[in-house]
């Protein structure tokens, strides 16, 4: 009798074991360092329209997608999107009611170093509002877009995605080979200057590279890309239109997040023409800040390296 009830006793401490083993916690650290820990993987996600992106292309489906007017539904626009609720608010206007309704086990958004905030308003970080709706997580948005998707890929791979599957393979096949003739392209046009900017009907605002990762991509991979005079900490070195020819360049990439305004600002603008690469027809789309997947990556670079190609050095 003694012995069948130890023998019972090793049972039920086995099954618990067991049991124990199969409810591990999952858990996550994010670009600002913070830890999420819950007590099963998160099923039901809200994600940022740029984040929503970068977990789709690994099969990773939120089931809500806020957005607002910092951040270009280009992102996501490769995605059927049937299923999924997309809120959009202008900038710090979303409210946390929003997002209850959806009853997410976690939000996924992006972290900014260098302003140390997170996309989504004020209120979207581990301490703010927000946080009170689900757990955040924030992927560092810093200095190179290549490890922005790698990093989705970490956590889409935490959540359960199989990161080797054949369409995911191949997607990432075909940005090592964009990347690979962009690389060729640069290499292949010593001295040609590269500057990056946004146009309104009042100034010419070039970036800062260090303050976008896919320049500092493109940097990277053989570019020579300009760098303007901008405080520091800036994203932007700000001209005037009579000033539009202080830094030499020989191809000009127009920020294209909200389709070709920006392009019809410089097109409408005589003093455009003092700018050396808008005198060659040397323009091209600057994909700013919106990329967040092997296969839009793959697009903008053959779009940016065939450009690179036809141009020639045409400062003085």
């Amino acid at each position: 009798m003694k012995r069948l009830t130890i023998t019972s006793a090793l049972a039920v401490l086995m099954a618990a074991t067991a049991s124990m083993a199969m409810a591990q916690d999952w858990s996550f650290t994010d670009g600002a360092g913070n830890t999420v820990t819950l007590d099963n993987p998160p099923e039901r996600i809200v994600a940022f329209s740029s984040s929503a992106a970068g977990l789709m292309q690994f099969g990773v489906n939120p089931v809500g997608i806020f957005i607002d007017e910092s951040a270009s539904g280009k992102s996501y626009a490769e995605f059927d999107l049937s299923g999924i609720e997309v809120i959009r608010t202008a900038w710090n206007e979303l409210q946390p009611e929003s997002l209850l309704a959806l009853d997410p086990n976690l939000i996924v958004t992006e972290y900014w170093p260098r302003t140390q905030s997170y996309s989504g308003g004020d209120q979207m970080s581990p301490q703010g509002q927000f946080s009170g709706v689900a757990p955040i997580i924030g992927i560092e948005q810093g200095a190179s877009i290549l490890g922005l998707i790698e990093a989705y890929g970490e956590l889409a791979e935490a959540l359960g995605a199989d990161l080797d599957a054949p369409e995911i393979a191949s997607q990432r096949e075909a940005f090592e080979q964009a990347r690979t003739e962009l690389t060729a392209a640069a290499s292949e046009k010593p001295g040609l200057q590269v500057m990056a900017a946004y146009a309104s009907d009042e100034s010419l605002m070039v970036a800062a590279p260090a303050g976008a990762a896919e320049l500092q991509d493109f940097t990277n991979w053989g570019l020579d890309v300009v760098v303007p005079d901008a405080p520091e900490g800036e994203y932007w070195g700000i001209l005037s239109w009579e000033n539009a020819d202080t830094y030499p360049a020989d191809v000009l990439l127009l920020d294209d997040r909200s389709g070709d305004d920006v392009r019809t600002a410089v097109e409408n603008q005589p003093l455009a023409e003092i700018i050396d690469a808008v005198r060659a027809g040397q323009v091209g789309d600057w994909p700013a800040w919106w990329i967040r997947t092997y296969g839009s990556y793959a697009a903008e670079l053959e779009e940016l390296t065939a450009l690179i190609e036809r141009s020639e050095v045409v400062t003085q």
